[in-house]
Formats: C-alpha cells, sequence, structure tokens
C-alpha cells in the first residue's frame, strides 16, 4: 500500500469507536484497496458478510469524521504534490470522490 493511503487508513481507523469496528473497516478497505473486482463482503477472508453489514448499517460511527478526515488528508496530498513540483507546468490533477449511498 502506497504510504499516503497507509497513513490514511491508520487515521480512518482511529475514528472507531472500537477494536471490532475497527476490524471491520480494516476487512471492508482490504476489499476495495485489493481492486481484485470483489469488493463485495462476501469475498472477505477476515470478516463474515453479517459482521460487515452491521458495521455499515447498526454500528454507530461518525460519518462525518470520516469525511472530514478523508476531505483533510486528500487536501494535505494535493498541496504537497503541487509545492514538490518542478517550474514549469503544474501536473494534471483529476480527484473523483464517490459518496454515494
Amino acid at each position: 500500500m502506497l504510504a499516503h493511503a497507509q497513513e490514511l487508513v491508520y487515521t480512518l481507523k482511529e475514528l472507531m469507536p472500537t477494536q471490532y469496528q475497527k476490524d471491520n473497516l480494516e476487512a471492508m478497505l482490504t476489499l476495495f484497496l485489493e481492486a481484485q473486482g470483489h469488493p463485495l463482503p462476501e469475498h472477505s477472508q477476515t470478516k463474515s458478510p453479517s459482521a460487515i453489514s452491521r458495521f455499515l448499517n447498526i454500528n454507530p460511527w461518525s460519518t462525518r469524521k470520516m469525511i472530514r478526515a478523508i476531505r483533510h488528508h486528500a487536501l494535505l496530498t494535493v498541496l504537497k504534490i503541487l509545492s514538490s513540483s518542478t517550474p514549469g507546468r503544474k501536473p494534471f490533477l483529476q480527484v473523483i470522490i464517490d459518496l454515494t449511498t
């Protein structure tokens, strides 16, 4: 995993109130970050589909805090890239954030 993505994952895990929720978040993110085309909960090697479903639908965790953390991390990453670029044309930047439910 890239260093900047790993930092974000650790930040998001710290927002979870219990170890159980941290484990479920990690299982869910692993499905997405592996990019094997199988992001559904039944493909998780560490958590059951029902555990991931409970995490997403029942367990209380702050969506607002997660959105703020992701937004802050994205902004810092963009600023770091732009400030470290060489003189001349700035790099092309495309950001896609999917917040559909």
